[in-house]
């Protein structure tokens, strides 16, 4: 629930399933281990999905999601959870770290900057309804 939750409220958003996100865990590269979690009363606060991807020059890690519930945003939980997430590819032996984030997500892209991030391009969604 913690992933609908911390992004109901995004563009684009499409609940998942239960079934669908355990199909993700079993299928990503890290394991379950490369996710990262911060509970708060038992709960789940936030998560840091991870992935590390060997290449010819070493490795590369990858940020591929991360979550905060809303009602716990601003308390610097995001900050704590991303580090984590950090720490965790870079023991492994990541030599960069990336990731992308929503343009109009302005906390996320000011979180990222203070810890180190810069910008290296950007993409453009478009969509048609029908």
């Amino acid at each position: 629930d913690l992933q609908n939750i911390a992004f109901s409220e995004n563009w684009g958003f499409s609940p998942n399933t239960v079934e669908q996100i355990s199909a993700r865990v079993a299928n990503n590269r890290g394991g379950p281990e490369s996710i990262i979690f911060i509970t708060e009363a038992g709960e789940p606060a936030a998560y840091n999905w991870t992935m590390f991807m060997p290449d010819g020059d070493g490795a590369s890690g990858i940020v591929s999601m991360t979550g905060v519930h809303p009602r716990l945003r601003g308390r610097g939980i995001g900050k704590a959870v991303v580090t984590a997430g950090i720490a965790y590819l870079v023991e492994r032996g990541a030599s960069t770290v990336d990731l992308e984030v929503d343009a109009d997500n302005t906390p996320a892209r000011e979180l990222y900057l203070k810890l180190g991030f810069r910008k290296i391009g950007s993409s453009v969604w478009y969509e048609k309804r029908f």
